[in-house]
């Protein structure tokens, strides 16, 4: 009947689809099609880091932010086209490339044939006191690195640099080379605004882009007209969607100066500078139209591939769908967001670097790789809310409004289907990274989490990569304790997906022993093994943000302590005990609503009580957050009121309808713990065991699916438990003795060291494995 999935879609706000899938990256990082190579283009140069040499003296710049100097003196010519920056990045991490940046020859020919790149530009730098000696060459990577041209100079290291490294780039490319446009390399005569700036490039290559935003505004901050550090500012705000303060200020003032800006820059980076403007004013349309323009100049560049990603993502607009006016569509195209996105992801697997630990969930939600992810759009200020389906093996999407979306049944019948897509695509996606990265702990989750969503999760006899072991290998890898934590609680959840209940315990005792206290995603391992008030104790700041929404499917705002105490009840509540202790956050929470304005405070009990009080309702009966009237309230809560006042005949009719619509049972196999444990006690308290043990069955049998975020959820944590539970016991009033066992020995392995209140539970589940052998 329900799976939560309006909680799913509150707390997972970066949405985006997926494309159709087709071939992965080549073996050489290179992008499809593999085998026959394009031929070279012999108008792109690949400029690579200087190497810098002994016995030269540490300078202002390093032998990176030469190349970079040089790429911006080569910029200026129209005529001529330069390897994409990120994807040169992407191929120097992928090498271990840092300072001092010695890079075999062969390998250097190598990066540039990878790229597509004809012309491979690099040298050596040597300081000495005030100046800068450089020794820098063209060559052909179409004929294994042959020389073409070599010039060796001097540059002032505190004089006039940008123009020094716009002399050397044109003595590099001999002839005239065409019309120019910009300042190239010679953009300030600032020593402290450059150096801020190289800082800025450096920071990007290292892919932390919180650190070249604060050095591109330290770079601004010393020369007001330094273009390419509001370029490259800009960038650092789009790729982070910095929301913050100083971002919109940013934004306000790079979209401001964008056109005094366009003179000074070459007209690649001018064109970027057009598409960040169009994007800072939510001009989506015409973003999306300028990065169109710079794809059909160049197709290699991230900048764009991301960038049409974005526009398209960003725009949610809701808009009537013109072949059938009663329904409405998003008038920005996750179908072009993700083919884009995938492109872009497969051009430069290191960027998934720039997110961190965030990776790991950032790839399901930019590919729609989970069940219940949907995308949030307005109409007039009104919420309205879609699942993705395929359209003819396209992503579509038809959005409702919240209030509908929230009452459930708008799930569509392709849903699943283009999920399944959709981790296809996750697959190749998180594959290409760590195929590229096989030291980075980073690149094992993603894959990790892609072989988690297909079902491949532990080892088996013809696979090389399965989720557990990929997480293991993340965790042996990773060199922050807090970060391996978190590797073992998603080991904790892959080895209850494979049905390992004593290994997931093990494993989850370690877990709870040794990980701080508070931890962020920690307490979902104590809440499934019945310890919920050790759960209370880790429960981090972060964790607030999986408190749902109210009931109507509207956002709230709520203070931290509150919201803390909110989730502590939710941690209780998903166990179903201690009641005192439930009874007791319910009364915290009341007492704190007068300090809620009073235009929120309807929607802030709704959102922190709802949930609690339907998860307990079969244990504990009506609760304070139990209502007939708005917001909401949800079908769930609706119903278990009718029960309490003796309406057993409207809830039976209800339940028979959706039934029947449900093939015989409420419930699917990727449906959620919390709505199936809920929809199964309705059933029951309406005499229709049988219906109830499909229901349950669905799931159990499927646990394969169970959605990644069990153990961040705490209701899905409790409620699967509760669900295995509930199913022995079923299984033992109806003489199904394997059935009744096997679940009972999974509550058992998992509940075996639970808290005093759920003793009662691994009782009765020792008497149905003791009356089952």
């Amino acid at each position: 009947m329900r799976t939560r999935a309006w909680v799913v879609a509150t707390v997972l706000a970066l949405l985006v689809g997926l494309p159709t899938l087709v071939s992965a990256q080549c073996p050489d990082g290179s992008p499809p099609p593999c085998g026959r190579r394009a031929p070279l283009d012999t108008a792109r140069y690949a400029i690579l880091p200087f190497a810098h040499r002994e016995g030269g003296q540490q300078s202002t710049l390093d032998g990176a932010d030469c190349a970079e100097l040089l790429i911006e003196g080569f910029a200026r010519w129209m005529e001529v086209r330069l390897a994409d920056r990120t994807r040169v990045y992407d191929a120097l991490a992928r090498h271990g490339a840092r300072v001092p940046f010695r890079i075999p020859f062969d390998t250097a020919v190598a990066i540039a044939r990878r790229l597509g790149a004809g012309r491979l530009v690099m040298g050596q730098l040597w300081s000495f006191g005030d100046t800068l000696r450089l020794t820098a060459g063209v060559y052909d990577a179409a004929r294994g690195g042959a020389p073409l041209r070599e010039v060796t100079t001097r540059v002032p290291a505190n004089g006039a640099i940008g123009a020094a490294f716009n002399a050397l780039a044109d003595s590099l490319l001999g002839a005239d080379p065409g019309a120019a446009r910009g300042s190239g390399a010679e953009q300030t005569r600032s020593l402290r605004a450059l150096r801020a700036y190289a800082l800025g490039e450096r920071a990007i290559r290292e892919w932390d882009l919180g650190r070249a935003a604060r050095e591109f505004r330290a770079a601004i901050a010393a020369d007001s007209a330094l273009a390419r550090a509001y370029l490259g500012l800009g960038q650092a705000l789009l790729w982070t969607a910095d929301s913050t303060a100083d971002g919109t200020r940013d934004r306000t003032v790079i979209s401001r100066r964008t056109a005094e800006l366009l003179v000074r820059l070459g007209p690649a980076d001018g064109a970027l500078l057009v598409a960040q403007q169009a994007m800072f004013e939510r001009r989506w349309l015409d973003a999306c139209e300028r990065y169109r323009e710079i794809l059909a100049a160049d197709s290699t560049s991230f900048a764009a591939w991301y960038g049409l990603a974005e526009c398209n993502a960003a725009d949610r607009a809701v808009i009537p769908y013109l072949p059938d006016t009663t329904r409405f569509t998003f008038r920005g195209s996750y179908e072009t967001a993700v083919q884009a996105y995938r492109r872009a992801l497969l051009l430069a697997p290191a960027f998934n670097l720039t997110f961190g630990r965030r990776a790991i969930d950032r790839l399901p939600h930019l590919l729609f790789a989970e069940r219940w992810y949907w995308r949030e759009g307005f109409v007039d200020g009104s919420n309205y809310y879609a699942f993705p389906e395929l359209a003819a093996d396209t992503m579509a999407f038809y959005p409702v409004p919240g209030a509908v979306a929230a009452g459930g049944g708008s799930e569509p019948p392709s849903h699943l289907a283009a999920v399944a897509r959709n981790r296809r695509i996750l697959t190749e996606v998180a594959t290409s990274f760590a195929n590229a990265f096989p030291e980075e702990p980073l690149a094992h989750r993603a894959r990790a989490r892609a072989l988690e969503s297909v079902g491949n999760l532990v080892a088996q006899v013809g696979e090389p990569h399965s989720a557990g072991g990929e997480f293991a290998e993340a965790q042996r890898l990773e060199r922050q304790a807090g970060q391996r934590v978190r590797d073992a609680a998603d080991r904790v959840r892959v080895l209850v997906k494979a049905g390992d209940f004593a290994g997931a315990r093990r494993l989850g005792d370690s877990l709870l022993r040794v990980a701080p206290k508070p931890t962020a995603g920690v307490a979902g391992v104590a809440v499934l093994l019945g310890r919920p008030t050790l759960a209370r104790r880790f429960l981090a700041t972060a964790d607030t943000a999986w408190l749902s929404g109210s009931a109507d499917n509207e956002s709230v705002a709520i203070p931290l302590g509150v919201a803390q105490a909110g989730l502590t009840l939710l941690a209780y509540a998903a166990a179903g005990a201690p009641a005192d202790s439930i009874a007791a956050y319910e009364r915290r929470i009341a007492e704190r609503m007068p300090d809620i304005p009073v235009a929120r405070r309807t929607a802030t009990r709704s959102a922190l009580l709802d949930v609690p009080a339907e998860l307990v309702f079969d244990a504990l009966g009506l609760r304070p957050a139990h209502r007939t009237a708005p917001p909401g309230p949800r079908q769930a809560m609706v119903l278990q009121w009718r029960l309490a006042h003796g309406d057993t005949a409207s809830v039976r009719a209800l339940l028979d309808s959706l039934s029947r619509a449900g093939g015989g049972r409420l419930a699917s196999g990727e449906s959620t713990p919390d709505g199936v444990y809920i929809d199964a006690r309705l059933l029951l308290a309406v005499g229709d065991t049988a219906t109830a043990v499909r229901t349950l069955d669905a799931p159990l049998d499927s646990l394969v699916a169970v959605h990644t975020a069990t153990l961040e959820y705490l209701p899905l944590a409790g409620c699967l438990v509760r669900m295995m539970a509930l199913r022995a016991e079923l299984a033992a009033a109806r003489g199904d003795a394997p059935t009744a066992r096997r679940w009972a020995s999974a509550v058992a392995a998992l509940w075996g060291a639970a808290e005093p209140a759920l003793q009662p539970t691994v009782l009765r589940m020792s008497k149905i494995l003791q009356a089952t052998r």
